[in-house]
């Protein structure tokens, strides 16, 4: 059984405790001859905290992620495609309420996205920051710097790289923050080339 999780980041980037997911070791850990992990969307750092992640699993196995995690969360099984006015109030709600307790912003969504769009949102959030902080920041990561604290340089060379990709650039200011950036590059993302790698079209729970 296919179910997409939220899973806390753990360890602290040294050779010794390298980042991972907490979710990922207990798997392993505790279901040896699962089918396990088939995508994760993780950073190399621990930007926000939290990655996501697709496991086929047996219905023991998951009831034991629910019940022996802290934080762990796991979207609701269905259709991928299945918009958001299908699901009961008190899940959407419960989507709505992790996401906002973990720094991912979910006003833009209504009841006509589908289950598929959160999941990008989340992913392609990630792999924005990701770029962030290598690109803009330099590794120095904070999502509320704004692009006046970018060097004029870097601010040219990630304008064009933007427009390479579609993005129209033109509302970004001095006062813009980076977390405004990804937010609204990534919720932009149909028609320009940002890839879609993670979710496909045949994927049900």
């Amino acid at each position: 059984m296919k179910r997409y999780y939220i899973s806390r980041v753990i360890g602290n980037g040294t050779h010794e405790t390298p980042y991972t997911s907490e979710l990922r070791n207990y798997i392993y850990a505790n279901f040896p001859n699962e089918p396990h992990f088939i995508k994760q969307v993780m950073p190399s750092g621990n930007i926000f905290g939290w990655c996501l992640h697709k496991y086929d699993l047996s219905q023991s196995a998951h009831d034991a992620v629910m019940a022996n995690l802290i934080g762990i969360f796991s979207f609701p099984e269905g259709a991928l495609d299945r918009q958001l006015s299908t699901i009961l109030p008190n899940i959407r709600n419960a989507i709505r309420n992790k996401l906002d307790a973990i720094g991912f912003d979910f006003g833009w969504a209504t009841l006509t996205n589908t289950v598929r769009d959160v999941l990008e949102y989340i992913a392609h959030s990630i792999q924005l920051a990701e770029w962030a902080e290598v690109t803009i920041l330099n590794k120095n990561f904070n999502l509320n710097k704004t692009v006046a604290d970018v060097p004029a340089e870097k601010r040219q060379l990630v304008n064009q790289h933007l427009q390479d990709l579609g993005v129209d650039t033109s509302w970004i200011t001095s006062t813009t923050t980076i977390k405004e950036m990804v937010a609204r590059v990534q919720l932009n993302r149909y028609g320009t080339k940002l890839k879609r790698w993670f979710f496909h079209d045949e994927d049900t729970e």
